[in-house]
């Protein structure tokens, strides 16, 4: 790739900045659709605690000036891959002679029968502002769906504005993609010391102004209710676009899609038929993405998924998968699992053991 080659990059994730950090050689413009510059996504629960979206910031201004980075505000609406470039919702265009697609994901809400006018999600800083402005007013928060991020909204909530705050997960327990069940428990007790109460094995059957009404008959308040029921791929702009995508935007080893010289990394890709929600994930993608663009492709291989939580201020880091036969040690505070498979060690939860994740991480994969 020469000098004057246009690298294009739809997205400020952590996919995209990752990409248009590792970009030499190029001008790149990143786009992004967000009044904010690009920003942690993992850490807005910090903004329900009166932080402003500013102090989530990957990188300052400068940063992007001196790496001669553009950043475009606005929304990316077709790709037009004949004529290499990217028609903008205000009419203009952007052309590219390389392209990166890292829309991220948009979150999920489920529809629930009842009188409900108003809910909320949380996946942008905007999300986050209305949130807590909605929460300011509030006495009860409930929150459908016992994942990473609505346990920190609802842990960050009860925290910042002492309401009374509920969580309904459909699983037996919380995080049921990241924990074993003996964990999980051990993490829902700290979660009601700090004021959140979490409801598992049920679900929520319709919504009125006030309240959720639940399967199993109860009421549980809410004058402010979240969804937090997992995310959809952003493929519409390659669906706009004749772009081929199934779940997600389909990408080869890679990370080609079906249109010449464009990309996909992140929430929004598909490769193998699995898509992609963690940050690890993102970050590797974007190097390898940004590696194809400059035309030094080389195969991108997922990592073990690995996910290091903070809920409620306790840390929570799980490999691999969580199933097989556990072994637990523990002192007090400190707990640690491990999952054994045909004498192997095929994953691990540490509970408020961060000290132990390097030499853990070491042993998945390893003999028992």
């Amino acid at each position: 790739m020469h000098d004057n080659s246009r690298a294009v990059i739809i997205g400020g994730g952590i996919a995209g900045v990752q990409a248009a950090a590792s970009i030499k050689g190029m001008k790149i413009t990143l786009i992004t659709d967000e009044p904010y510059l690009p920003y942690y996504r993992m850490r807005i629960e910090e903004i329900l605690q009166g932080k402003a979206p500013e102090s989530l910031y990957m990188h300052p201004a400068q940063w992007y000036e001196e790496k001669g980075i553009e950043v475009v505000r606005g929304r990316a609406e077709r790709i037009d891959t004949a004529d290499k470039s990217v028609l903008m919702a205000d009419g203009s265009s952007i052309p590219y002679d390389s392209l990166l697609i890292a829309t991220g994901s948009q979150a999920r809400k489920l529809p629930l029968p009842g009188e409900r006018k108003e809910s909320f999600v949380l996946r942008t800083a905007s999300d986050a502002m209305a949130l807590r402005t909605a929460l300011g007013k509030a006495s009860s928060f409930t929150v459908i769906g016992g994942g990473l991020l609505g346990l920190e909204a609802a842990s960050a909530a009860a925290e910042a504005f002492g309401i009374s705050v509920s969580v309904i997960e459909t699983a037996p327990h919380i995080l049921p993609r990241q924990l074993d069940e003996a964990s999980a428990e051990v993490l829902q007790k700290k979660l009601l010391e700090r004021g959140v109460d979490v409801l598992v094995s049920c679900s929520c059957v319709s919504a009125s102004d006030d309240a959720v009404h639940l399967s199993d008959g109860r009421k549980v308040p809410a004058d402010v209710l979240c969804f937090s029921v997992g995310v959809n791929p952003g493929k519409e702009i390659a669906e706009a676009s004749g772009i081929a995508s199934g779940r997600g935007i389909l990408v080869d080893r890679f990370l080609r899609t079906s249109a010449p010289s464009v990309y996909a990394a992140g929430d929004a890709a598909e490769l193998d038929g699995r898509t992609f929600g963690l940050a690890m994930h993102a970050r590797e993608m974007g190097t390898a993405a940004a590696a194809a663009m400059m035309g030094n492709a080389a195969e991108y291989v997922p990592s073990e998924p690995s996910a290091l939580l903070k809920v409620a201020g306790i840390d929570v880091i799980s490999f691999g998968v969580p199933e097989g036969e556990a072994r637990v040690e523990t002192d007090g505070d400190k707990r640690r699992t491990f999952f054994i498979r045909s004498g192997i060690i095929c994953g691990a939860v540490l509970i408020n053991d961060k000290a132990s994740m390097m030499s853990v991480r070491a042993m998945i994969g390893r003999k028992a």
